[in-house]
């Protein structure tokens, strides 16, 4: 079997520490007690692993329970938040340094998690879920968690519209274009860095459908029935 393609531990491990202090600012901000900050700031920074190894490919335990690294890296983000509190999101060019740990980190989760899916021998639409579900869905499962539309349905700066780019540049390349995985690896991560970036430098942003413009300020989006009460 080909060797798997593994990120250079600096990347995973500060990707994984930053998605964790996203995770806990947000339980901070919502009055959440210590265990719920903890618990947010670790589904945050793993969740996309669980939900590739425990969901999808179901290859055993998730990496998060075997490798505590991991655990530590996102119970330390949560502790630093509680120790800290403001003081963290106050750091000069803190929004940018998230924002491009983030644009790094998206693209080689993505590629990380399609190669583990073709080595289990999905096809290629299995591999783009699994990809897209290792990219993004830590932050899917923090909002579903707090009770939050997550930031895959919404309109935004084009998060998972580049790691959905960048999952089929990576099929492409390796599937149909049989080029090797490691060169195509890394140009799919800088597509994806590039693309994450400049839609925030630039406010680059998704946009819904006009047609539905009626409902997009109702509670729940959905059409009301006519009224059918008759007046006197």
């Amino acid at each position: 079997m080909d060797d798997p393609f593994l990120l250079p531990p600096f990347i995973e491990y500060f990707a994984t520490f930053l998605w964790g202090l996203t995770g806990a600012l947000l339980a901070a901000r919502r009055g959440y007690a210590i265990l719920g900050i903890l618990s947010l700031a670790i589904v945050s920074a793993t969740g996309g692993g669980l939900l590739r190894d425990g969901l999808f490919l179901q290859a055993g335990p998730p990496v998060l329970v075997r490798s505590p690294i991991y655990l530590y890296l996102s119970t330390s983000a949560g502790a630093v938040v509680m120790l800290f509190g403001r003081r963290v999101q106050q750091l000069p060019r803190f929004d940018a340094i998230v924002g491009v740990v983030d644009a790094l980190g998206l693209g080689a989760y993505a590629v990380v998690g399609m190669d583990r899916a073709m080595a289990s021998g999905l096809s290629a639409p299995g591999v783009v879920v699994v990809g897209m579900a290792n990219a993004v869905g830590g932050g899917v499962l923090r909002d579903v968690l707090t009770l939050r539309e997550p930031n895959l349905f919404r309109p935004g700066t084009l998060e998972e519209s580049a790691a959905f780019i960048g999952c089929l540049t990576f099929l492409a390349a390796t599937q149909w274009l049989s080029l090797d995985k490691f060169p195509a690896a890394w140009a799919t991560i800088a597509l994806v860095f590039l693309i994450r970036v400049a839609a925030i430098r630039y406010q680059i942003q998704s946009k819904p459908l006009r047609d539905f413009e009626e409902f997009w300020k109702q509670a729940d989006g959905l059409p009301r029935p006519p009224d059918r009460r008759r007046s006197d």
